[in-house]
């Protein structure tokens, strides 16, 4: 210890320490050390718990609302809950895909024939089937594509903020649903259309036929046809839907109204949360998690059948229609209940989404108003009753034309860990960066001596300070340079206080 008393009362910035080192008696100096331990002990104290907060990754959300002249309208994706229209199907069908659809036994004979129109039962029991032949190649795509809803016979009605629609409005799509049409899908050839007031009337209005009188008691992709009506699912438009899990049901009879909001959300990535910055994606533009769901399911599927479904992505050859329904759709259907034994579907939320939450409200329909006024305006011919089973009217607008940024942000960075230590330091011990090199300076000097290396004699430039050290008064006037004596003839020196 050396030099502590020269560092204590001479160059150190810390509260107190000179008083310790300094004048006064031993009380006094007790009294300072114990204010300098307790201060340095509660700094300390707080800097571990700052440390442990910093590296247990905490997050805060910031929510901010933003007002728009004109929001881009999102993807409107509907699907009719029957998957295969009764009336749309041949002979071939039939015998290539009948048995696996439940539709018919071994030797050709409805199995369910109640459940069918006397029409189709008829054609049933009509067709030598010894001459119809059965397809291994079947064509699966081409049967879906003819079987299923037609956007033709669905809607009845389609305006976009009280215009008619136009046709470029709809993308069919195939989904684990059959035939699905996308209203304002993206298109690198056309722009999105965008909704410059909230409401009803500035949004999408449509009235759809769901042809239940077509509906086939299947049990394809496990399922049955209990229900009637159609799966609606709102999404962005850059973003496959996954309507079998995401979607919401809407029945006929009713006038459902779908209000929305738009919702930016950016999540921080690991370690402070387990969202996907960018997951591996193959056959989508960016990760999402109905992305996400389908690639993984498709890979499961190729993995265990060697082919894919129609509505799967990739360039796997589709199966062909004993694989679909004795292979793909078991392992599809296991994949969706995390059940698969070639592997399970994690997917995890995007840490950058774009987002739709919806509010939906429904009332009746005034089924004989309407039989009139189709019966007036269009060329949809039917009675009201069958209007009150089949027709479904569907409104989707903004609720208002503003949307939230909701933005996860570290509860303490690296820079505001620094600042709330260098601030602690100064209130408790009034200690700052430089201090902190005058400190190492010390203990660096203390070393040296140890070492036998001292530092030239600095104390006859440096100032008088606290009483640490005090110069003798001599009258350097009557001295001649270099002369080294004070009055009494003997050489000066440096004496303790």
């Amino acid at each position: 210890m050396v030099y502590f008393r020269e560092y204590a009362c001479e160059v150190s910035d810390f509260h107190g320490i000179k008083h310790i080192a300094g004048k006064g008696g031993l009380f006094r100096r007790l009294f300072w050390l114990l204010c300098f331990l307790s201060a340095l002990g509660v700094f300390l104290w707080q800097t571990v718990l700052l440390f442990l907060f910093y590296f247990e990754d905490h997050h805060i959300t910031k929510v901010d609302v933003s007002y728009e002249s004109s929001l881009v309208f999102p993807a409107v994706t509907v699907c009719n809950f029957n998957k295969y229209r009764e009336s749309a199907l041949t002979e071939d069908d039939i015998k290539n895909v009948g048995i696996h659809l439940g539709i018919i036994d071994e030797d050709h004979n409805l199995i369910y024939p109640t459940l069918y129109t006397e029409e189709f039962q008829n054609k049933i029991a009509s067709v030598n089937w010894t001459g119809v032949e059965e397809d291994d190649n079947y064509n699966m795509t081409d049967f879906q594509l003819r079987t299923g809803h037609q956007i033709d016979d669905m809607i009845i009605e389609c305006t976009w903020r009280g215009e008619e629609c136009e046709d470029e409005y709809f993308t069919h799509i195939f989904t684990h649903l059959g035939n699905c049409y996308t209203f304002n899908k993206y298109s690198s050839d056309s722009d999105l259309l965008t909704s410059p007031a909230a409401g009803p009337a500035n949004g999408l209005k449509l009235m759809l036929d769901i042809e239940t009188e077509e509906y086939v008691p299947s049990n394809d992709l496990d399922g049955g046809a209990s229900d009637s009506g159609v799966m609606v699912m709102v999404h962005d438009a850059t973003e496959p839907p996954y309507v079998k899990e995401f979607a919401m049901p809407v029945g006929p009879g009713f006038h459902t109204f779908i209000s929305m909001r738009h919702e930016s959300i950016t999540a921080l990535p690991s370690p402070y949360t387990e969202c996907e910055t960018d997951g591996d994606i193959e056959h989508y533009d960016h990760y999402s998690l109905q992305a996400c769901r389908i690639e993984c399911e498709t890979n499961i599927v190729v993995e265990a059948c060697g082919c894919k479904l129609i509505e799967q992505p990739g360039t796997e050859p589709n199966c062909n229609p004993n694989t679909t329904h004795e292979c793909a759709h078991p392992q599809l259907v296991d994949a969706i209940h995390g059940v698969s034994e070639f592997g399970s579907c994690n997917c995890g939320s995007p840490c950058k989404a774009e987002v739709y939450p919806i509010t939906m409200a429904s009332t009746k329909l005034r089924s004989a108003f309407l039989e009139k006024i189709f019966q007036e305006k269009t060329s949809f011919d039917h009675n009201a009753s069958y209007i009150e089973e089949n027709v479904v009217a569907l409104s989707v607008y903004y609720e208002a034309l503003n949307y939230e940024t909701i933005e996860q942000i570290p509860a303490m960075d690296t820079y505001t860990l620094l600042a709330t230590v260098g601030g602690n330091m100064g209130l408790f011990i009034g200690a700052g960066l430089l201090t902190l090199v005058q400190l190492l300076e010390y203990f660096l000097d203390e070393i040296l001596s140890l070492c036998g290396i001292t530092r030239d004699n600095e104390r006859d430039e440096v100032a008088v300070f606290c009483g640490c050290r005090k110069k003798n008064k001599t009258d350097d006037s009557s001295k001649s340079p270099g002369d080294e004596s004070n009055t009494n003839g003997q050489p000066l020196a440096w004496t303790t206080a």
